[in-house]
């Protein structure tokens, strides 16, 4: 779906800096969605680039070369866009680009509802506390879980990145979300809705102490 960047950016990226203000894929406290999607989309992008780069210049190989997992990616998807263009014509271009958007955003949204205000104390060292089940938003329902392979108990995954997603578990004492990730996109496109239900929580989560949270003014150290 044009995504290219994601595997790169989510597994070099997210998992290194999730619910800390060097993240771009980590909602921040008062952020609405959109505001969200406008920083996570091109940040993920640029810092999955910066990854990958960095991968290839340590092996001594050029950054725009065939081992550039991006670009095969990228390249992929053209292949796929154009035997599509070339079976059905171009009437079939606007569909591709309706997909692409709505799998982008479909991904926005989850990392949304996922870590929406958590933040990860910083140590006296500089470095983040590693990361617990309790920097990410969890949920368990039933029928959304079954639809994801159980990406909704997100806590297990961070905590434990290398268990697979249908054998993620439960925990308690764990920020819960109040419904499904349908529910709760559906509840994001209303920001007014987002804030008036999920701020509570939140700030819960931080024991009321609105320092202690992924706030929109908090600066990245890196």
């Amino acid at each position: 779906m044009g995504y290219a960047h994601f595997r790169v950016e989510h597994n070099r990226g997210h998992h290194t800096w999730v619910a800390t203000p060097e993240d771009p894929a980590s909602a921040r406290f008062g952020e609405s969605i959109y505001a969200f999607a406008t920083r996570e989309l091109p940040g993920a992008f640029k810092r999955g680039w910066r990854n990958e780069a960095e991968r290839l210049t340590r092996r001594g190989e050029p950054v725009w070369s065939v081992n550039n997992e991006i670009l095969q990616g990228f390249a992929l998807t053209l292949v796929v866009a154009a035997i599509l263009i070339a079976l059905f014509g171009w009437k079939v271009a606007p569909f591709i680009v309706a997909h692409h958007f709505l799998g982008w955003y479909a991904l926005t949204q989850a990392n949304y509802v996922e870590h929406y205000g958590l933040l990860r104390e910083k140590l006296p060292n500089g470095r983040y506390q590693a990361v617990e089940p309790r920097h990410s938003w969890n949920t368990n329902h039933i029928v959304s879980n079954l639809m994801t392979f159980h990406l909704q108990r997100h806590s297990d995954h961070h905590a434990n990145p290398m268990r697979p997603y249908q054998s993620l578990r439960d925990f308690d004492d764990i920020p819960r979300l109040p419904n499904g990730y349908t529910g709760m996109f559906g509840l994001a496109a209303i920001p007014p809705l987002w804030f008036r239900v999920m701020d509570p929580k939140t700030l819960a989560w931080a024991g009321g102490d609105k320092s202690k949270l992924n706030l929109r003014d908090r600066p990245a150290s890196s």
